[in-house]
């Protein structure tokens, strides 16, 4: 059973971030809150829209890093 990753490691790539600060300029801090009406009340009572990394492995998401690496190197994977 071959277990190696088939996609290459990411590289940096500065036009991607470049992309980002373009994209994260251009929209507002709630466009990704949902409809128009959901993000009116979030900006009337001032709150962020905060993205987090989910980490994905075996089938089950971690929110943690570290507990998404401890899960793989268990035994019986």
């Amino acid at each position: 059973m071959n277990t190696s990753n088939p996609y290459p490691s990411p590289q940096a790539d500065g036009a991607i971030e470049l992309k980002l600060k373009q994209f994260v300029a251009s929209h507002r801090a709630t466009a990704a809150a949902g409809p128009p009406g959901v993000c009116a009340e979030l900006d009337r009572y001032d709150i962020a829209v905060v993205l987090q990394a989910v980490y994905e492995w075996g089938g089950y998401r971690y929110t943690n890093a570290s507990d998404a690496i401890a899960a793989a190197k268990r035994p019986g994977k």
